[in-house]
């Protein structure tokens, strides 16, 4: 497993936005653009737009904050909108699942496009279950990390092979950002758990719920490891992935 880890880390992009993520202890994150400083009883941060900002020191994660900003995979992209105590000016929606697919089948997405799924039961979403193999769940989180991709949260999915992970994403560009990083992710780790003759241990299936900014649906996806290959070895593009492969 610890294989599968290092190739994640190695297959993934790097960005040049320079950030720091500060975890609250009821686990919402707040993107500032260096390290706290702690000031009495409160911890002071820069938000991305240029605000200081201060927080009761009692209602911050300082363990979880430190580990994940130790972990080096780069620096995070700056989303203003996560600074949800700011006014903000409004962002430009992510697409609806319908508005996006139609967009793309007017002609931007070469080569055929198979025909929609239909919505599975029971319905794909976040569950109070966590996955069983808690290595193989981390490895996902740091999947998404790799990619500055740090407003999300895993389950177990609608079998207990199967794994769920919900990510907030703003815009297209964001949800092409994760499909990659978590197709990527599911094909390093396969690769890396088949070498161990572990593979027995890979989720049967992933479970994807894409979240705009306004908190509704941007894409429903249940993936194998086929699938994610595709996505993962360039053998389709982002976009005609999303077409594929969504779930209405």
């Amino acid at each position: 497993m610890k294989r599968a880890l290092a190739l994640v880390v190695l297959c993934v992009s790097t960005w040049s936005y320079a950030a720091y993520v500060l975890i609250l202890k009821d686990g919402t994150r707040q993107i500032a653009k260096e390290k706290y400083r702690i000031k009495g009883k409160n911890v002071e941060f820069v938000t991305t737009t240029g605000t200081l900002r201060s927080i009761p020191l009692v209602l911050v994660d300082l363990k979880a904050t430190e580990e994940l900003n130790a972990r080096d995979f780069g620096s995070a992209m700056p989303l203003d909108w996560v600074d949800g105590n700011e006014v903000l000016p409004t962002p430009t929606p992510t697409p609806s699942v319908a508005q996006m697919v139609g967009h793309l089948r007017s002609g931007e997405v070469a080569g055929p496009v198979q025909s929609v799924q239909p919505t599975p039961t029971p319905i794909v979403a976040f569950r109070e279950a966590k996955y069983p193999d808690q290595r193989v769940d981390q490895a996902f989180q740091q999947g998404l990390e790799s990619y500055h991709l740090y407003l999300y949260r895993t389950s177990q999915g609608t079998q207990r092979t199967y794994l769920f992970l919900e990510v907030q994403v703003n815009g297209q560009k964001e949800v092409s950002r994760a499909l990659q990083a978590i197709t990527t992710t599911y094909h390093v780790i396969a690769q890396g758990l088949q070498k161990d003759d572990q593979a027995a241990r890979l989720p049967e299936r992933v479970e994807i719920l894409l979240l705009n900014e306004a908190g509704k649906e941007a894409g429903v996806f249940r993936i194998s490891p086929a699938d994610a290959e595709e996505l993962a070895t360039g053998k389709v593009t982002p976009e005609a992935f999303f077409v594929q492969k969504v779930i209405f």
